[in-house]
């Protein structure tokens, strides 16, 4: 009798489960982030639902799935497109009226992977969709970096959900020409005054700058003796001088973060190689394998308003070891203008928030939760 009881009770909770699965699809585990094919490491996992925590915290219903393939599920779909809206179907993304659900799908072992829409937001984010899938996420995969790519394509999904991309994507007033004006009559200046010694200035500033240029030059070119024979050293062409550098260096210099001369000795076979950082590349030293390799992006998961500060994601990637990390940086509270009014309160700006967000609460419950195909995919 015990076993018998023991038994009808899982059979209920299986029934009653709202993770089980439907229709031979996976079944939902009720978060964000399902890694079924094990690829992402807990801190992954955790950043990924620090990127879709203020979309989500509107009512926006964003997921990031991971599977081994679309062969372990006894469904009728042919390819990842049918695999995608069925999954994303069954498991109802986004049920609320707005229907604005999205599911990031990757099958690990068929190599494909794709972004599913639901039908309120399709027409809006399906270009979008695609150049997430082609410019953040395909090109990590194909070089081996899963993860990383999942990271990219789910912040750039998050940025379809801030207030910065809605108002770049808000139609722009049409601008009015202006009524012509004819222009003043011209008066010859009375004398040099202000301008001349603007003139001084800038011809002073630019024979500097040509003077710094020319230093620079001389200095990189100056004919060299070798330290170890004193025979004079010639410097070795782009092509010739990759011999003499290991993989982080020609990461370097095909990034165009440090451009390397190497010289060499004719006499005793010798050669001195010198490191040439350039000015604004953008790359800045990886804490891992030290070379200037590492590109920096940031994601704004949260705006500053007037009455509280905002959070960034700070994403650093290294192409030469492979190395990525990512922090959240808390932005400071906007300053009030000092001619601000009164009846620009924070009380009147929560408030707005809160009743967006009660609505969007509320309206959760029925509706949605359907897509009919919209949506971009990618293998690799």
């Amino acid at each position: 009798m015990r076993a018998l009881a023991l038994g009808l009770l899982a059979s209920v909770l299986l029934v009653s489960s709202p993770i089980r699965a439907q229709g031979g699809y996976p079944a939902w585990n009720g978060g964000a982030v399902q890694d079924a094919a094990g690829i992402l490491t807990p801190t992954q996992e955790d950043s990924l639902r620090t990127l879709l925590a203020p979309a989500r915290g509107r009512g926006i219903d964003v997921r990031v799935v991971t599977i081994g393939s679309m062969r372990d599920y006894p469904v009728q779909a042919d390819g990842i497109e049918a695999f995608a809206q069925g999954l994303f179907n069954a498991w109802r993304v986004g049920a609320r009226p707005e229907n604005d659900g999205v599911l990031l799908l990757v099958a690990t072992e068929d190599r494909k992977l794709r972004i599913q829409l639901g039908d309120g937001v399709r027409q809006r984010l399906e270009a979008d969709a695609r150049q997430v899938v082609d410019d953040s996420i395909v090109p990590y995969f194909r070089e081996g970096m899963r993860p990383r790519g999942i990271l990219r394509g789910t912040a750039g999904i998050a940025e379809w959900f801030t207030p910065e991309w809605a108002a770049r994507r808000a139609p722009q007033p049409v601008a009015v020409q202006p009524a012509y004006t004819p222009p003043p009559s011209y008066t010859p200046p009375s004398g040099r005054g202000d301008a001349g010694g603007i003139a001084y200035i800038i011809f002073g500033l630019g024979g500097l700058v040509a003077m710094g240029v020319g230093l620079n030059a001389y200095a990189r070119n100056r004919p060299r003796n070798c330290e170890h024979c004193g025979a004079r050293m010639a410097r070795l062409d782009e092509t010739s001088d990759d011999v003499y550098l290991d993989s982080g260096q020609k990461t370097e210099e095909f990034l165009h973060s440090v451009d390397y001369d190497v010289w060499k000795c004719g006499s005793c076979g010798s050669h001195r190689l010198l490191p040439y950082p350039t000015l604004f590349s953008g790359k800045s030293p990886c804490p891992s394998c030290r070379y200037r390799t590492v590109s920096t992006r940031t994601t704004v998961l949260e705006h500053a308003t007037y009455d509280h500060g905002g959070r960034e994601v700070v994403a650093r990637d290294c192409r030469n070891c492979g190395y990525c990390d990512s922090h959240i940086v808390h932005t400071p509270q906007r300053t009030r203008p000092s001619h601000a009014s009164s009846s620009w309160s924070s009380s009147g700006e929560s408030s707005s928030f809160s009743s967006s967000s009660s609505s969007s609460s509320s309206s959760s419950s029925s509706g949605g939760g359907f897509s009919s195909g919209g949506g971009a995919s990618g293998s690799w």
